[in-house]
């Protein structure tokens, strides 16, 4: 898998907490022109897309799919990576004729994301037909299908299978997902800014990701609204991040004292027994990672994240995670020592979800 990185899960939170800003570092004070700043970060989108998508072609074709299987801590090719899902990625290109994408039938969450080349993107979760994707000229080779109409040629195919202990099931049925049709050539071609125009747009973005602006708005479709500065927010720290009604992601960065978490102390959060989703389909999930590279840590265990898939339950229903320095007790992750940081990550979310706090609490001997 080519060593790229992506800010999957919708990160942006995490960023704001780690990231230095940019304006600490030396900035060109030319002025620009504001006509130029403001294309240059509708533009910012598609240059993030094109960055990833030219990347990967170094080592795939269009059409082709690539698979992560479960991820560990030996892997470094995304930052804050969901642990316990395989992504599967495949670009295409749909100037020839639309692309027909099948999935196998799976009895846990799984879904597709469509992103054309300006990060805007459609959804469909656990699809029981054929996803057609197409330009509005063209007509859908498939009756009854989702279709998804994208105004770029070119675009992401984005799958995402949950894994319960079923790694090889899981990686069998990845197998199944075909792509069909697809196959053209026309280019995707990106406009050319001047530097100071990069730096001064860059700026903007990174400090309005920074400034912790309502990140519903960052993922969206054409069709519902979302204003360029926000799409490009989302480009840059969580490209890939999934819309707000289909997921949503809570970080996990101080406890109750708000100070930083540390990899020597021992905390839990306590999940309730209902009222995270929407419906049978979703489910929760709580990841960790380290705060100095964002990698998953890696732990004698091999355990990184606890799920409601694999959760067990209190008496009352509720759930206790434990995170603590050798993951002792029920539901644990263990930080190995390591200072970090975590996402609790809904899928099918609620509607007004308040995010279980983490809570420091005595270590137990």
């Amino acid at each position: 898998m080519k060593k790229y990185n992506l800010l999957l899960g919708a990160a942006f939170v995490t960023l704001m907490f780690l990231s230095s800003y940019v304006g600490a570092q030396e900035m060109s004070n030319k002025s620009v022109n504001s006509s130029d700043l403001a294309e240059y970060i509708k533009w910012f989108p598609a240059t993030k897309q094109v960055e990833m998508r030219d990347a990967w072609l170094k080592e795939h074709k269009m059409g082709e799919w690539q698979f992560s299987g479960s991820i560990t801590a030996k892997d470094k090719t995304v930052v804050s990576p969901q642990a316990g899902a395989n992504y599967g990625y495949s670009w295409f290109n749909i100037s020839n004729e639309p692309l027909v994408i099948t999935m196998p039938t799976y009895d846990r969450y799984y879904s597709v994301s469509i992103f054309d080349m300006n990060h805007f993107m459609e959804v469909s979760v656990m699809p029981n037909k054929p996803v057609v994707v197409r330009l509005p000229h063209q007509k859908s080779p498939i009756k009854d299908a989702y279709e998804i109409v994208l105004q770029t040629y070119q675009g992401l195919a984005f799958t995402r299978q949950v894994i319960v202990n079923n790694e090889q099931e899981v990686m069998r049925l990845a197998k199944n997902i075909k792509l069909s049709g697809g196959g053209g050539n026309f280019p995707f071609v990106l406009p050319s800014f001047s530097d100071a125009v990069k730096e001064a747009g860059f700026k903007k973005i990174d400090t309005y990701v920074k400034q912790g602006h309502d990140s519903s708005k960052f993922f969206v479709s054409p069709y519902e609204g979302g204003g360029d500065l926000d799409r490009a927010a989302g480009a840059l720290a969580g490209q890939l991040g999934t819309q707000a009604r289909y997921a949503q992601y809570g970080s996990i960065v101080f406890d109750q004292n708000k100070e930083h978490l540390s990899g020597k102390a021992s905390y839990e959060i306590t999940v309730p027994k209902e009222g995270l989703m929407k419906n049978d389909k979703g489910y929760w999930t709580v990841t960790i990672y380290s705060s100095t590279d964002r990698y998953l840590i890696p732990n004698k265990k091999n355990i990184y994240y606890v799920s409601s898939y694999d959760a067990k339950p209190n008496p009352d229903g509720t759930y206790t995670i434990r995170i603590n320095n050798e993951g002792l007790g029920e539901n644990a992750i263990p930080t190995n020592g390591v200072n970090f940081y975590g996402l609790f990550r809904i899928y099918e979310p609620a509607n007004n979800i308040k995010f279980p706090a983490i809570k420091k609490v005595s270590t137990k001997k």
